[in-house]
């Protein structure tokens, strides 16, 4: 009881706003039990609990008076947003019953529309950065002002309330999909997420992945490969992997005889696949399942095979950089087995298969990761007594995190329902179709090849969930006019955004990867790129071969597959530039050739492919055994020269070496 009393003494605002967290979490956890209500109240909530959590946690620094007055302009500023808010889900009965541009738009109902839209672009400004705001800015200015610009943009331009009535009164702009999808079942995942890290899901998935690659040539690369993609079904936030796996396997990477930049590079590249990782996606994947009007099931079932290739992809990489260094495994008698680390906590893989089942029986995926969420604490209970005396603090601890992880997302959504808004507004994506397929010629190749370079740029600063959304709307449509199938289309651009977390000049999780390395963030932002390059041929895989998608026989789809994972390797074999002994440059561009023929479907460019790996192979193999060893360790391009630690474990006789070895 004095422990109770001491708490509620020493009670502020920052255990105000972790309350104000929890309750958001518990909210959503009863909605996804009982159902949610109509869009006008239930979107409204949600964002006020967001940007509000997002405001208050935000630090202010300065002198007293300075943090004071900070403090002050955050309140006056939640009071916008509080009154703003509250104005539809109070008056939700009115606001879904009003006829659009039939009914007028009261002064008080503009302030507030401007007063929301200027608050959430400044809350993006502090979580997410200018990109998404310049590129909001430039669609609300585009729907204002139309009717300046030459076709095939012209329009005649709408006034302030039609606008403000557009984004703020309807579902069709602020409270349309990308915020309905987070607010309806990205959330609960994320809090699922948060509960199975809260729980030592990391720990238990790095143990695992440790217990499977430590013993291997570049185990713990491998280790960080492998445990990036276990940690990848939990949770869709790259930054979130490399902070929780990279404390531990980048150091290990370094002491193996990595450089700083290649063991953050790697961390980068396999985490930033955990948003394209089933069952728990990144944001984008439900906001896509709203757009093609299909059950995340589907959405999850389409994205293995490639997520399979992303991961099979930066294994090859790390395991030809070990080789190419002349690293050798080191066999330690402290690493974990797998049956010990199973038995420990395996049973947090009782609730993830619990997740997929309830999805596949047809539940909604706001009920399957409620169960999943209740199954989870059940089986912690039972199956773990050291956890079982602090269940409470583990349920504070992730319903309390998940709110801070969510509010980011929601303010990109916010801002990404404001650019579909001026889309359906305008009509601005058909006229962007047109134009798309104008420039292209019509050719599905340079068409997607612009797209990649469109998506590149725009997800620099921008996350995958805000970079897809303006993906999607400008560009599949003209892409399904090309023949492209529309399911391909919109996952080839989830891929491309969801490179922006590696892709320099702004890369977040090869920052945090640098940060956690001691690296320097621009080469180690460039060396995840490279690690994570053979990655970009994958979407065009399936975009020629959606048996990669899980479409079509079985026998196609295991021969797409088996043929994709002989591309990216090859592809690998063309980066690291090693097979067997260094490459010369021509070997590397005969792999890169290689390597194309087998990016597309058909049976005589997956013959041609296969014949030409074959024969760099066979070509590699003759001049290693020719030279008498395999496996030089000497730095070719991609990275420093290894520590003399790890060079001292090859022992090879010195040989004359020739051009191009």
């Amino acid at each position: 009881m004095d422990a109770v009393k001491a708490r509620l003494r020493n009670f502020g605002f920052n255990e105000f706003v972790l309350l104000v967290a929890f309750t958001m979490s518990s909210y959503h956890v009863v909605i996804g039990y009982v159902g949610e209500p109509v869009a006008e109240v239930h979107r409204p909530i949600h964002t006020l609990f967001a940007i509000l959590i997002l405001y208050w946690s935000w630090p202010r620094t300065g002198t007293e008076a300075e943090k004071r007055l900070k403090f002050l302009r955050d309140l006056a500023i939640s009071g916008v947003m509080v009154a703003a808010a509250a104005y539809l889900f109070l008056n939700a009965e009115y606001i879904g019953e009003r006829m659009q541009v039939v009914d007028p738009v009261f002064w008080y109902e503009q302030a507030l529309g401007v007063g929301l839209i200027l608050l959430i672009f400044e809350a993006a400004r502090r979580s997410i950065g200018w990109t998404i705001i310049i590129v909001g800015l430039v669609f609300l200015a585009f729907a204002r002002f139309g009717f300046l610009l030459p076709d095939p943009f012209y329009h005649n331009g709408y006034g302030l309330d039609r606008i403000i009535e557009h984004m703020y009164l309807t579902t069709y702009g602020i409270w349309g999909t990308p915020v309905g999808v987070t607010a309806s079942f990205v959330f609960l995942f994320v809090l699922y997420g948060s509960l199975l890290l809260s729980s030592g899901a990391g720990d238990f998935f790095t143990d695992l992945a440790q217990a499977f690659t430590g013993r291997t040539v570049g185990g713990p690369a491998k280790t960080a490969v492998v445990s990036s993609a276990l940690m990848g079904t939990i949770s869709g936030s790259s930054a979130a992997n490399v902070v929780t796996t990279g404390a531990f396997t980048i150091p290990a990477m370094k002491q193996a005889g990595y450089s700083a930049d290649f063991a953050g590079g790697v961390e980068a590249a396999a985490s930033c696949g955990g948003q394209l990782m089933p069952p728990v996606m990144g944001s984008a994947a439900f906001v896509m399942m709203e757009f093609l009007g299909v059950g995340i099931f589907d959405v999850m079932k389409w994205s293995i095979l490639p997520a399979l290739l992303y991961f099979i992809s930066c294994y090859f990489m790390v395991d030809l950089e070990a080789r190419r260094r002349g690293l050798k495994p080191k066999p330690d008698e402290r690493l974990p087995k797998v049956w010990r680390v199973l038995m420990r906590r395996g049973y947090l893989l009782v609730s993830i298969f619990a997740l997929l089942y309830y999805l596949y029986l047809g539940y909604t995926p706001a009920m399957a990761a409620f169960w999943a969420i209740v199954s989870l604490v059940a089986l912690v209970f039972i199956f773990d007594p050291v956890q079982r005396l602090r269940i409470h603090w583990v349920i504070w601890e992730a319903f309390t995190e998940a709110p801070k992880l969510i509010a980011p997302i929601t303010v990109a959504c916010a801002i990404g329902g404001m650019i579909v808004g001026v889309m359906t507004l305008t009509a601005l994506g058909d006229r962007m179709s047109a134009l798309i397929i104008f420039l292209s010629g019509g050719n599905v190749l340079v068409t997607l090849l612009l797209s990649t370079v469109f998506g590149v740029v725009l997800g620099m600063g921008m996350p995958t969930t805000g970079a897809y959304i303006v993906l999607a709307t400008l560009l599949a449509p003209a892409m399904a006019k090309m023949g492209v199938m529309l399911v391909a289309a919109h996952m080839f651009l989830m891929w491309v955004a969801s490179k922006s977390s590696i892709t320099p000049p702004v890369a977040i999780a090869s920052y945090a990867a640098a940060a956690v390395a001691n690296s320097d963030p621009w080469k180690t932002s460039m060396t995840a790129f490279r690690i994570a390059f053979p990655v970009f041929i994958i979407p065009y895989m399936f975009v020629y071969g959606p048996s990669l998608l899980l479409i079509g026989e079985p026998f196609e789809i295991a021969w797409s597959f088996l043929s994709a994972t002989v591309g990216v390797y090859v592809l690998s074999v063309a980066m690291i530039g090693w097979l067997f002994v260094n490459l010369s440059w021509y070997e590397r561009g005969f792999a890169v050739i290689a390597a194309v023929s087998l990016m597309f479907a058909g049976a005589l460019t997956d013959a041609i492919g296969l014949a030409m790996t074959v024969v760099l192979v066979a070509v590699a193999y003759l001049r290693a055994k020719r030279l008498g060893r395999e496996g030089v360790a000497v730095s070719y391009r991609m990275t420093p020269a290894a520590p003399a630690a790890a060079t001292e474990a090859v022992e090879a006789p010195a040989v004359e070496r020739r051009p191009g070895e």
